[in-house]
């Protein structure tokens, strides 16, 4: 689908709470067994016939410290289960060729709860809502102190007067710049889709953007990067979809429009504008529309 990136989904479906976190916390080195004591029993040896045998060690050389004692396995994994039901119902949306859209939307409901919620669900997304703040500054220091001076962070002050698709997607190399992680592949394949829809809609030079088509611009980054990754969790390699390319098209057309206008809802709800969107309050307001925009998709979803 136009959305998705290469991830066959989860492999667990619940994600690890680090996720988002730039340095996750390193496991622990193993500490090596103590080298043997003439005055101490050996474990499973005569003087501690209790402690299980020990497995033969290979030998090493004297003075060198001994080889590290084998990892235990890993748990069994649960690929699928807890995605198991959203991907189900993605699955017959896609046989329906989007059906009424209702599948679609208790999909992407069950997908929020399989993940933890909605807080959970827009943490996932770090990597987005970092590409979202960075749009959204660009196009708030643009409303409020003209484009040249927005792009001049960027260094891309150069592009003032070019097509606004062109500027979209070379700040899509700066925010997401490609060969990334999967989640940061997202967050690109979101602006590059902002960028094209704009294209196609009747692109402007990027100075003439209107304070409407600016608000445009970053409600849809925030949608296609939700569509992006609810395709990548629950559609790619999970479903075999419809060889009819016009049917492909409908369900992608009606996930867009079911989510772009949870998101576009969200934002008018939050009251803010690019013109009156504070720098420093943009973190916390990108966040905050991720996570009800999450949360209006569990809600409805359910309801379907």
């Amino acid at each position: 689908m136009g959305t998705s990136g290469s991830n066959k989904g989860s492999r667990r479906g619940l994600v690890p709470t680090w996720v988002s976190d730039p340095t996750p916390n390193a496991p622990p080195v193993p500490t090596p067994n103590p080298l043997p004591h003439p005055g101490n029993p050996t474990p499973g040896g005569p003087g501690n016939p209790q402690s299980p045998p020990r497995p033969p060690q290979p030998p090493h050389a004297p003075g060198q410290p001994p080889p590290p004692r084998p990892l235990p396995d890993l748990p069994p994994s649960t690929a699928g289960g807890a995605l198991g039901p959203a991907r189900s119902d993605f699955t017959r949306a896609a046989k329906g060729g989007g059906g009424g859209g209702g599948a679609l939307r208790r999909s992407a409901g069950k997908y929020v709860r399989a993940v933890g919620g909605a807080k959970a669900a827009a943490k996932i997304m770090g990597p987005s809502r970092g590409a979202a703040a960075g749009v959204a500054r660009v196009l708030s220091d643009f409303a409020q102190n003209g484009a040249a001076a927005a792009l001049q962070q960027f260094n891309l002050q150069a592009m003032v007067g070019e097509p606004a698709a062109d500027v979209f997607n070379a700040l899509a190399d700066v925010l997401c710049p490609p060969g990334g992680t999967i989640d940061e592949a997202v967050a690109r394949q979101a602006m590059l889709a902002a960028a094209a829809e704009l294209a196609a809609t009747g692109d402007v030079p990027f100075d003439a953007m209107t304070p409407e088509m600016l608000e445009a611009v970053f409600i849809n980054t925030v949608s296609r990067s939700i569509e992006a990754k609810l395709i990548n969790e629950l559609g790619t390699k999970s479903i075999k979809l419809p060889d009819d390319t016009a049917a492909v098209q409908r369900i992608e057309r009606q996930l867009h429009d079911f989510i772009g206008g949870q998101v576009r809802d969200t934002f008018a709800e939050t009251g803010a504008t690019m013109q009156s969107m504070a720098q420093q309050d943009i973190d916390q307001t990108v966040t905050a529309i991720y996570e009800q925009a999450f949360q209006a998709l569990e809600i409805l979803g359910g309801a379907s």
